[in-house]
């Protein structure tokens, strides 16, 4: 073998490789996709979850404004105001403060309920939606 085969033999062997195989691409992306197929739905459960929430912290909410305005003698200004867009999950009817006033919330799971019962808010009521 001559000098230069020698060379060029060596300088082959020792070439480094630079970058992935399609194999090892392959099988990054299946990984990912199994990944994301089994963490997506319970992303959106989670999601779903807290805007229920939400909801349930509305109706309470609304309701102990409700009582606290009965008592300061200013119940006009306790009215829950009408909710309908539903892209924060939350939605309601208006509602008017009194002392027997019905806060009813629906999120994305149940629909919560706090009523007064002369003024003074009961327990939180929740009925799975339909």
């Amino acid at each position: 073998m001559t000098n230069f085969q020698q060379r060029l033999i060596k300088r082959i062997a020792s070439k480094k490789k630079n970058g992935f195989t399609l194999i090892e691409l392959m099988v990054v992306v299946a990984i990912v996709g199994v990944l994301s197929g089994v963490a997506l739905p319970q992303l959106l459960k989670a999601q779903d979850t807290a805007k229920d929430s939400k909801a349930l912290q509305v109706a309470v909410n609304a309701a102990k404004t409700c009582s606290i305005e009965l008592i300061a003698g200013t119940a006009e200004d306790a009215d829950l105001a009408e909710d309908t867009d539903a892209s924060d999950g939350v939605t309601n009817d208006e509602i008017a403060c009194s002392a027997t006033a019905a806060f009813a919330v629906t999120g994305p799971i149940n629909t919560h309920t706090v009523t007064l019962a002369s003024g003074v808010p009961g327990t939180p009521v929740s009925v799975a939606n339909e």
